[in-house]
C-alpha cells in the first residue's frame, strides 16, 4: 500500500510547491497541510481527491 502522506510530500516538492501554496490550491491552511503530511490528520475523501488533483496524482489507473 502506498503511503499517501509521503507521496503528497514528494510530489509537492517535485512540483516546487510550498505547503502554503498547496493549501491555497485546496482552500486549507499551511498548518493543515503539514498535519496531513505528518500523519496528525487524515484528510476527508473529498480533500484527498482535491490534493491528488492539485498534485497531478492519478488515483485510478487507465481502464483498458
Amino acid at each position: 500500500m502506498v503511503d499517501y502522506r509521503a507521496l503528497f510530500r514528494r510530489r509537492r516538492k517535485e512540483k516546487g510547491l510550498t505547503q502554503t501554496q498547496l493549501g491555497e490550491m485546496v482552500d486549507r491552511t499551511q498548518a493543515y497541510i503539514y498535519e496531513i503530511e505528518s500523519g496528525r490528520k487524515t484528510p476527508s475523501l473529498d480533500l484527498f481527491f482535491q490534493i491528488c488533483e492539485a498534485l497531478d496524482i492519478k488515483v485510478f489507473p487507465d481502464e483498458q
